[in-house]
């Protein structure tokens, strides 16, 4: 069979997308919120609906235009990784696709391969790390393998090979992104990147048939009870959220610094209960310095049973702190994390709301100490 690889074409693959993002986005938000944030879902749920209208509201007139909207899209409204990840898979592929109306097969290779680079160096990941990686490459190579049979059969093999790698993904320990700061808690559980990943290779696959597409998309069942217990503990109670987690205390010599820190940690979990953090910032009336009497009402705010990771900005806050632990904290287990203040206190949050114990953590912050940003 012969499909033409068009603008209509590359208009279902992104309907289709978009369709089974909606109906699993539960299932991908399960995911995650055993390794992650518990934000996958929801964030390309909402990229990809908003992407949808951009695209409607101003039909782009080829293949390679309409993907590098959508990627651009992407891009700029879908919070935490997946949005920049996401976005260079399609604007990569866009640019790679050109302006040509109809794409060659081969062309869709080169793009699926640039696609993967492109990934590939955004997050320093390589096949095996438990990333968005282990769905793409062999997506990518089974494509060109499997080409000279037709260009069906090749995206056919290419979906195939990203659910096989997705399901793979399950016995490794995470190496990159926020699930690496479980360590081996990570082992046995799918990545949610990595399954949305599948999911969008599948749904090019799917777009060679125009029937297939016009029907609203099926969920497996086992992935359907898995969204069905994540929506009805979304609904649960707030006193039904777990307890016992690790928490956090920011100790700076500015009251505004530990508070807006305190602040911008919980917003970037992406989740709806965020672990403890609280802050500790400058003296009882607001002036600067540091305070024994506060880091020790912050300590007792933030503990729930499973430690206390404390961060601290510089000089006397390090050496208050110090002093505390050699008294100690009533039977609480605190430990300063040496971290970067806003850096290590997002890291700590993030891998404390994801169930991490004391010493994740203290890992994840020690991972934002060398953070590289260029």
């Amino acid at each position: 069979m012969t499909v033409p690889l068009d603008l209509d074409f590359f208009r279902r693959f992104l309907d289709r997308a978009t369709r089974v993002i909606v109906a699993e986005s539960a299932y991908l938000t399960d995911l995650d919120a055993a390794i992650g944030d518990a934000d996958h879902g929801a964030n390309l749920k909402r990229g990809f609906t908003s992407a949808a209208e951009a695209v409607a509201a101003e039909p782009p007139a080829t293949p390679g235009a309409l993907l590098t909207a959508v990627g651009v899209h992407l891009t700029n409204t879908v919070g935490g990784a997946s949005g920049p990840l996401y976005g260079t898979v399609l604007r990569r592929m866009g640019k790679v696709l050109g302006e040509d109306p109809v794409v060659e097969p081969e062309t869709l290779g080169r793009a699926l391969g640039a696609a993967v680079a492109s990934v590939r160096r955004l997050g320093d990941s390589a096949p095996g790390d438990k990333t968005m990686v282990d769905a793409l490459q062999p997506a990518a190579d089974a494509y060109t393998a499997a080409l000279p049979q037709g260009v069906v059969a090749a995206l056919d093999a290419a979906a195939r090979a990203a659910r096989e790698g997705a399901g793979a993904t399950v016995p490794l320990q995470a190496r990159r992104g926020r699930a690496s700061y479980l360590g081996e808690r990570s082992i046995g559980h799918q990545d949610p990147g990595a399954t949305s990943s599948a999911m969008l290779v599948t749904a090019l696959y799917e777009a060679t048939d125009p029937e297939l597409c016009a029907a609203a998309p099926e969920q497996e069942p086992a992935e359907a009870g898995v969204a069905a217990e994540a929506e009805a503990e979304s609904k649960a109670p707030e006193e039904a959220a777990p307890a016992g987690r690790v928490g956090i205390v920011l100790v700076s010599h500015s009251r505004e610094v530990a508070a807006s820190t305190a602040e911008l940690a919980k917003a970037l979990v992406g989740t709806g209960d965020p672990a403890p953090a609280a802050p500790a910032g400058g003296l009882p009336d607001g002036s600067v310095g540091t305070s024994a009497e506060l880091v020790r009402r912050a300590v007792a705010a933030a503990d729930q049973g499973a430690g206390v990771a404390v961060f601290c900005d510089m000089g006397s806050a390090v050496l208050t702190v110090k002093a505390l632990l050699a008294e100690g904290f009533g039977g609480a287990e605190v430990r300063i994390a040496d971290a970067p203040f806003v850096e290590g206190a997002v890291t700590g949050l993030v891998t404390a709301s994801a169930g991490g114990d004391l010493a994740a953590v203290l890992a994840a912050a020690d991972d934002a100490r060398t953070y590289r940003k260029l």
